[in-house]
């Protein structure tokens, strides 16, 4: 019988509690200091596996997203988190799955596909690193093959969201103003289950989440009334740019 990835049902709960707690904190704090509005595009299963991908425009992303989405996410988190004694311990009992994020991380992969056997949500930003503008897959960028490879191999639909004004937050003064954040969450895209390993049926699948992902960029700029002004910027641009 193979071991949960998670450890024995005691670390579990230990593990599950400090998720909670730091989920807790984090939606507490976004929730003083800004105004989160999610958008829930289609009902979200409660329990079962799924991938949950978004846009990646600032370093506040996955709190936010962590804090507000419906369930928790195990992250795929950039292997550089893991190289420190404390942050190595502090990622993994709260549930993240190292990846090197140069080449095909197979090891990443393989512990993914057991999570989401065990019926886990996982969370990834396919773009690989913050993206903005024209290199945004809110802008029909691409993104890195791991998403999909992620979704055909264990058979699991992928939630896209699109997540608008996080990176708002590298100006100081805007912590103050209560800036105003949207996280759209999309309807779950399956997989493709006939001729799935063929590099065009990959390649359909991925045009369908590109789509996905631009839909809820524009379902968001016709709901509140966005402007180019509102949609991701690179760090440096919001560090100099009055909002």
């Amino acid at each position: 019988m193979r071991l949960h990835s998670c450890g024995p049902l005691p670390v579990r709960f230990l593990r599950a509690s400090l998720h909670w707690v730091v989920i807790t904190c984090c939606r507490l704090l976004f929730a003083l200091t800004c105004k989160v509005k999610v958008v829930l595009m289609a009902p979200l299963p409660k329990h079962g596996a799924l991938i949950m991908a978004s846009n990646h425009i600032s370093h506040f992303d996955p709190p936010i997203i962590s804090g507000y989405f419906p369930r928790p996410l195990d992250w795929l988190a950039m292997e550089e988190l893991f190289q420190a004694g404390w942050s190595r311990s502090f990622f993994t009992w709260l549930n993240c799955i190292p990846v090197d994020r140069t080449g095909s991380d197979r090891n990443a992969l393989r512990h993914a596909v057991q999570r989401l056997q065990e019926m886990r949500a996982i969370g990834i930003f396919p773009e690989g690193g913050i993206r903005a503008g024209e290199w945004s897959i809110l802008n029909g960028a691409p993104m890195k093959p791991g998403l999909a490879a992620l979704s055909i191999h264990s058979g699991t639909a992928i939630v896209p969201c699109a997540l608008i004004g996080s990176d708002r937050l590298y100006k100081i003064s805007n912590w103050f103003r209560r800036t105003t954040i949207y996280l759209m969450i999309g309807e779950p895209v399956e997989p493709p289950v006939r001729d799935a390993r063929k590099p065009e049926t990959r390649q359909r699948f991925s045009e369908e989440l590109s789509k996905a992902f631009i839909g809820l960029r524009d379902e968001a700029v016709a709901r509140f009334g966005l402007t180019p002004e509102d949609l991701p910027l690179t760090p440096q641009a919001r560090k100099g740019n009055v909002a």
